[in-house]
């Protein structure tokens, strides 16, 4: 998620976007990052965090079609893609959390989610990096491509869970 947001004002400004309409549309990424997730802890309690999981699993390789595709001046599309993105992430970090706590006793819960946060952060902070050169050797469609490819994995390990009802390594 990362890596692609940080992109997204590159391959704006390649297309010529002024740093107003950039920063509306990270804005709407970041309202899709924090806006509902209120609603998908809401989920996570009624569903299930396997279930809202499952939903990032749909929401995170969707944004990345929709933005591998996206020209440079397809703010539109951009936009549409890039909440998508905050979408799927909430998603993910709400649920993820859920399914996390759930499985651990009280006592542990605190140390074990600061050190799944730090390393969120961590790979986040690397994908970044990652990014930036990926789209300066290829391009920002081939960031997107992989946005789709690196969630197969989480989708499958979300479906199962969905379906059992437990983590994936229980």
């Amino acid at each position: 998620m990362v890596g692609l947001m940080s992109m997204t004002p590159v391959h704006m400004d390649h297309g010529g976007a002024a740093l107003s309409v950039v920063g509306l549309v990270i804005s709407l990424h970041i309202a899709g990052m924090y806006a509902l997730s209120p609603l998908f802890g809401w989920l996570a309690d009624r569903l299930g965090p396997a279930r809202v999981l499952a939903g990032a699993g749909v929401l995170l390789p969707l944004a990345g079609v929709v933005c591998a595709l996206a020209a440079p001046t397809s703010t539109g599309q951009l936009s549409v893609g890039l909440v998508l993105l905050g979408l799927g992430w909430s998603a993910a970090v709400v649920g993820g959390s859920a399914q996390l706590t759930a499985s651990l006793a009280v006592a542990d819960r605190p140390r074990v989610q600061g050190s799944v946060d730090v390393a969120m952060n961590l790979v986040g902070a690397a994908a970044g990096i990652v990014a930036g050169v990926l789209v300066t050797v290829s391009s920002y469609a081939l960031l997107g491509a992989l946005v789709v490819v690196a969630t197969v994995p989480f989708l499958l390990v979300a479906a199962r869970s969905a379906r059992t009802g437990r983590p994936a390594a229980g």
